[in-house]
């Protein structure tokens, strides 16, 4: 493996990197149904490393946009990573991509860092 490896489609841009221990896959632009498969490339790259990672990180700060076919992408990687023995960890996902997580209860089902913006709307909304 090298130091970066980028997966770059039109709309999408990923990197992987090491940060330290850790591994984490920078995920940038709009992903949807169409840059799906290249994020899964992302995460076999990443997961077929020797050792594979216990977690691998995945960093969506820059993640402009998610749709359907976006969740149904992440939701793939976390079954490929449990399947490789590897905890798939969400880090800074944008307002945007935070709110569809949490409206379809993804955010209960992976592993999310909470986004500030996110957690104290919620809690403002709160009775």
């Amino acid at each position: 493996m090298t130091a970066s490896t980028v997966f770059d489609p039109p709309g999408l841009h990923v990197r992987l990197r090491q940060a330290g221990d850790d591994l984490v896959l920078d995920v940038a632009g709009d992903l949807v149904q169409g840059t799906g498969p290249l994020l899964h490339a992302a995460v076999t790259g990443a997961l077929t490393t020797h050792p594979s990672p216990r977690e691998l990180l995945m960093d969506l700060s820059e993640l402009r946009f998610c749709d359907s076919g976006g969740l149904n992408a992440l939701v793939r990687a976390h079954r490929h990573a449990r399947e490789a023995g590897t905890e798939l960890h969400l880090l800074n996902p944008t307002t945007p991509v935070a709110f569809l997580l949490h409206l379809t209860g993804m955010a209960q089902v992976l592993r999310v860092s909470p986004n500030p913006a996110v957690t104290s709307r919620a809690a403002e909304d709160a009775p």
